[in-house]
C-alpha cells in the first residue's frame, strides 16, 4: 500500500520537529519505516540495503538502552523519522586510533518516505550532531551501506566527509562530520533524552 503524500499546504520544513526517546510501543512503527525505506532503496537505487528482516529483539535492546530516538511533527505525533545514536563505534569498521577520538555513532537513520525532501533528515542529523557535541564528542560518525551511492551523495551534501570504505562489510562506507555545539533551529526535545 502506498501512503498518501502530506497535504502540500503544510510544509514540514517550517514546522518544529519533536525528538524523543523511543519506547517499546514504537517498535512496529520503526519496523514499518525500515521496510518502507528498504523497498524504496531497492526500487530507486538498486541497493539491497536493509533487505534482511528487521531484528525486533535488537531494536528493543537499543530502545531499552535509550539509544534510539524518534522525531515527530507534534509533541505526541506519529514518528516521521528515527535514528540510533551510540556512544561507541564498531571495532570491525573503525581503527583503534579513530575509536580513541571522542565521537558518537549514528545508525538506522530513516525518514518516512512521505516526508522525503522536506528537510527532516537534515534537521534530525543536525540534532544528532548537536547531541554529540553536548556529550563531549568532537565527531559524529556513520557507517552506511557500501553500494548505495545515492546515500553517500546525501551525506556529502550535508557536510559529512567520506573516511573510507571498510572491506568485508555491506555497510562499511564510513562518514564523519564535526559535532556542532549550536542547537538546530525548530528542533525540540520532547522529554528527557540520554546524552
Amino acid at each position: 500500500m502506498v501512503n498518501p503524500r502530506p497535504d502540500p499546504r503544510s510544509d514540514p520544513r517550517s514546522d518544529p520537529l519533536y525528538v524523543r526517546t523511543a519506547v517499546p510501543a514504537d517498535l512496529p512503527r520503526l519496523a514499518a519505516l525500515r521496510a518502507e525505506a528498504a523497498a524504496w532503496i531497492a526500487l530507486e537505487h538498486g541497493s539491497a540495503q536493509w533487505s534482511d528482516p528487521y531484528d525486533a529483539q535488537r531494536g528493543l535492546a537499543l530502545i531499552a538502552l535509550g539509544l534510539t530516538v524518534v522525531a515527530a511533527l507534534s509533541p505526541h505525533g506519529e514518528a516521521v523519522a528515527t535514528l540510533t545514536l551510540r556512544p561507541t563505534g564498531s571495532p570491525r569498521l573503525w581503527t583503534g586510533e579513530e575509536l580513541a577520538l571522542p565521537a558518537r555513532y549514528v545508525s538506522s537513520f530513516t525518514v518516512d518516505r512521505r516526508y522525503a525532501g522536506h528537510g527532516i533528515g537534515t534537521r534530525l542529523g543536525d540534532w544528532a550532531s548537536w547531541r554529540a557535541a553536548r556529550a563531549g564528542a568532537a565527531l559524529l560518525r556513520a557507517n552506511v551501506w557500501s553500494d548505495n551511492a545515492a546515500l553517500h551523495a546525501y551525506y556529502r551534501a550535508r557536510g559529512w566527509r567520506w573516511v573510507r570504505t571498510a572491506a568485508g562489510s555491506r555497510s562499511g562506507a564510513l562518514f564523519e562530520r564535526a559535532a556542532d555545539a549550536v542547537a538546530p533551529p525548530l528542533v525540540h526535545e520532547a522529554g528527557r533524552l540520554r546524552a
